[in-house]
């Protein structure tokens, strides 16, 4: 589904004049009236969410005037040619009704931007998934799987909830975890999530929708954004009226243990019209499917995540905005999720348990100003991540004494941005900003008998990031805009290593750099064409490294990637019935940068040299009916490393890890009216195509080539839902990942498969 401009208005009563100011303000768009007309009426005011063209219609109800949107930031107010009798002033009642014919809707803003432009003049790739109340009440447990499930073009590793690396547009460094920065930034509304530390798979309760802006996006975003950035956007506090929300489910899992899951929204006005809160919690658990047959345990890989959400909005004034929010969440796996193909597809024999948690804190403030097309953000976040790892690094077959390797990590990151944007000669805007970030990531390592093993190492990297940045976008004609910005960045590192083999290790650098983009878009009624050209760049930092057992401290080259895109867009006229994309890109990627291990099981980083990585993708969505609505996408990627460094000259298999050479999906949906109740159906099919583990043997393992399809419905009776949804119909043990302890990895018998066969009941109501 797309989402609709929806906003909250709160306009006194009083001279309609005084009342369309208020309304372009909160509206973001600009509103153009002729010299000639004068405008005396009054109006009773507007208070609550609606679509912008409603409640403009609302506003000028009874005055004699009309408005036509010009595009999607523009209004022209005019006179109606026969303006009807005035009525008595009196307030808007809240009921909505249908806009006049007349009035074109506004398009879809993309927040990614943070300029309110719309996806109809967007310049670039993007994924928008849209979702309900009752969306999330069915699949917000499934966290960043579910992102990855309906958009193809996202990759992600296996290893289980808060531990993966996601990837987008084919942009993979490596499946290994390491020191690396990531190559994609997720971002919780306007607060950054991470800098250098996994996904932390924030449950999906509550959150209105999912953008994915594929990349590189240095521009906007700075260092660590190679592929892209997923960003999650909150549902809002409202200020007008309490509401709340609940929701249960069991999930029963064939060759496994049961799962359940749980949420409660509760929205709280405070002061009307100036102060709201709105607090999420939940929780869930995933029954485990994979058997340990040397300790004779079965469902061994359960996960446990329980959260809590808070937001507090505030509104001193109707064009002021501050918001506080709280995240808190918790991950805990009791063993890793890989089996062994020489046990059984199920089933693996470990000496000891090998757990996982990850625990992630947040709290972020933001101010917003608007002043008619200008928009004023000031947003400043804190986060906290501690995850720990735990490996079984005996060697079985003599099982003489089991070994344990261990890594503990400690991320901190205050980022800060504050930022202008604004419209001018119709469809131009503009930003500029600064932005500001601490990151330190502490991480020690441990290897040896489980009951006293020995320090390896112990890494501390400190950045500093500060940045100006700015974009502007020109219209050069009547339809053809051309855009330009650009991001000039400081960076300071201070980086330690101690341990075994180096115990004094310290080095400092500091480094500039500038991250242009460019991009020219034709739009027409209903498509737009357009080519981009876009930057990013990870900097390098001091890491871990050394082959042949011996870890050493090295500093890294900092990656830099360069990316052409030219794509098409149609249907983007709100409204229509047949809407898609393609995209074809071509990315120039040069000092890698890649977490590996070596052939002893310890992870280690390298430069593996420079290469390219050619993407073409498209999107197709048609509603024959109103309530029909057929989706496919799909994608085909194709990466050579073709300038190796020394030490990997004799790779063979030139492919980038992880990205799958292919893959689609193909989605339905139906929804009928049954009198007092609704019934929604929906079911979906997707293929992963064929990817490697890594770029070197004995690592070099194949994974993926594999379908994975589900069906299920919502039938809705009154405020009360009753849900019911399969996944993995055809029962696959496909191999997701090849990957799951780094000490017994070069046997080359591991996989990680597929969830099995699993149904899932749930209700949930709204009050």
């Amino acid at each position: 589904m797309q989402a609709r401009s929806v906003c909250q208005f709160s306009i006194p009563a009083g001279s309609l004049s005084g009342a369309l100011l208020v309304y372009a303000q909160q509206a973001g768009v600009s509103i153009s009236i002729s010299d000639a007309l004068k405008i005396s009426q009054r109006t009773g005011g507007l208070k609550g969410r609606y679509e912008i063209s409603d409640a403009l219609r609302r506003l000028l109800q009874g005055s004699g005037l009309t408005f036509t949107f010009v595009d999607p930031t523009t209004v022209r107010i005019g006179r109606i040619s026969t303006p009807p009798p005035r009525p008595a002033v009196r307030p808007v009642a809240p009921a909505p009704s249908k806009p006049p014919p007349m009035v074109s809707a506004p398009d879809i803003v993309v927040i990614g931007t943070k300029q309110r432009a719309t996806l109809a003049d967007y310049p670039a790739s993007i994924s928008i998934l849209q979702l309900t109340p009752a969306d999330t009440a069915r699949g917000g447990a499934d966290g960043t799987s579910a992102v990855l499930n309906h958009v193809p073009g996202l990759a992600s590793t296996n290893l289980g909830p808060g531990r993966n690396k996601v990837f987008i547009r084919g942009i993979a460094d490596s499946s290994f975890n390491g020191e690396s920065q990531a190559t994609i930034s997720q971002y919780l509304g306007d607060a950054r999530l991470i800098y250098s530390a996994p996904d932390p798979n924030l449950l999906l309760y509550d959150i209105e929708r999912v953008e994915v802006l594929e990349g590189p996006q240095g521009t906007l975003y700075g260092a660590g954004t190679l592929g892209g950035i997923i960003q999650l956007v909150p549902r809002a506090p409202d200020l007008e009226s309490a509401s709340g929300g609940v929701s249960a489910g069991l999930r029963l899992t064939q060759h496994g243990a049961p799962g359940f899951d749980a949420s409660a929204v509760a929205n709280l006005p405070i002061v009307s019209d100036r102060l709201a809160a709105r607090v999420v919690a939940y929780g869930s658990q995933e029954g485990g499917y994979i058997d340990d047959t040397l300790r004779r345990l079965s469902n061994i890989n359960r996960n446990r995540i329980t959260g809590v959400r808070a937001g507090l909005r505030w509104k001193p004034a109707s064009d002021w905005t501050i918001d506080l929010g709280l995240v808190s969440q918790n991950i805990s796996s009791r063993d890793g999720q890989y089996a062994d193909t020489a046990i059984g597809t199920l089933s693996r024999a470990s000496a000891i348990a090998q757990p996982f948690d990850n625990d992630y804190r947040m709290v972020n403030f933001a101010i917003k100003h608007a002043a008619g097309a200008t928009e004023l953000v000031s947003s400043t976040s804190y986060a906290r991540q501690n995850y720990d790892t735990t490996f079984d690094a005996t060697r079985i077959p003599g099982v003489s004494a089991p070994r344990i390797y261990s890594e503990l990590n400690d991320i901190s990151l205050l980022a800060h941005e504050t930022r202008a944007s604004g419209q001018f000669n119709g469809r131009g805007r503009w930003i500029v900003g600064v932005s500001a970030l601490f990151n330190q990531d502490r991480s020690s390592r441990e290897l040896g008998l489980v009951d006293r093993p020995q320090m390896l190492a112990s890494v501390t990297n400190d950045t500093l990031d500060t940045a100006l940045f700015g974009e502007g976008t020109w219209p050069l004609f009547r339809h053809l805009d051309v855009t330009l910005g650009g991001r000039l960045s400081y960076v300071r590192q201070v980086s330690k290593l101690a341990g075994a083999e180096d115990r004094n290790s310290e080095s400092r650098r500091t480094q500039f750099r500038g991250l242009p983009s460019a991009a020219v878009s034709w739009r027409r009624t209903n498509w737009l064409i357009y080519a981009r050209y876009q930057e990013g760049y990870r900097p390098g930092a001091l890491q871990i490294s050394g082959l042949g057992g011996r870890l050493a401290a090295e500093r890294f080259e900092r990656d830099h990637i360069s990316t052409v895109e030219l794509g098409m867009r149609f249907g983007v006229r709100p409204g229509s019935r047949l809407t898609g994309s393609i995209v074809g890109a071509n990315a120039s990627w040069d000092d890698i940068q890649a977490d590996l291990v070596n052939l002893q099981g310890l992870p280690y980083t390298a430069n593996i040299g420079s290469g390219t990585v050619h993407t073409l993708s498209a999107q197709l969505a048609w509603k024959p009916r109103p309530n029909v609505s057929i989706d496919a996408s799909g994608f085909v990627t194709a990466s050579n490393l073709s300038e190796l460094a020394p030490d990997y000259a004799s790779v063979r298999n030139r492919d980038l890890p992880n990205i799958a050479d292919a893959g689609w999906r193909l989605a339905a949906t139906y929804d009928h009216d049954l009198g007092r109740a609704h019934l929604w159906l929906d079911a979906a099919v997707r293929y992963n195509g064929n990817s490697r583990l890594a770029v070197r043997e004995p690592f070099d393992l194949p994974q993926g080539g594999f379908y994975d399809a589900s069906i299920g419905g919502r039938l809705a009776l009154g405020n009360l839902g009753f849900s019911l949804d399969f996944s993995n119909l055809f029962d696959s043990r496909a191999n997701t990942f090849a990957f799951g302890n780094p000490f017994s990895l070069a046997g080359g018998t591991q996989t990680t498969p597929l969830r099995p066969r699993s149904v899932r009941f749930g209700i949930d109501a709204t009050f």
